[in-house]
């Protein structure tokens, strides 16, 4: 076989003298965790004892319907309506858009500020 029957760098004679080589592995740098200005936590500040009616404002108003679904549903929990209210409020706001998540949050943060029993 021939020089002008091979095909592709073959056919120049010798190999390659000049091979490329491997470059050097570069181990990604390992930075401290970020903090970030929304926090993935409950938004809801729990009370550290159970309230009574006089410490829970009565300015929430639904339907004969959902108010009964949320008294059964605090009756077979074992809870307080509020503690309902708390939770269904909770889960709504984790599934909002990051957006309106951070306006309910940080205006619920500014109320927490002045609260006194928690």
């Amino acid at each position: 076989m021939t020089a002008n029957d091979k095909m592709g760098l073959g056919a120049f004679g010798e190999t390659r003298k000049n091979k490329t080589t491997r470059p050097q592995k570069i181990e990604p740098q390992k930075f401290e965790e970020q903090h970030r200005s929304m926090p993935n936590d409950q938004v809801l500040i729990k009370p550290k004892r159970r309230l009574t009616a006089k410490d829970t404002p009565k300015s929430v108003q639904a339907q004969l319907d959902t108010h009964m679904a949320i008294k059964q549903i605090a009756i077979i929990e074992n809870k307080r309506n509020y503690e309902v209210l708390n939770e269904i409020v909770e889960s709504y706001v984790q599934n909002m858009p990051n957006q309106s998540k951070k306006l309910v949050i940080d205006s619920v943060r500014a109320v927490q500020q002045n609260m006194h029993d928690f």
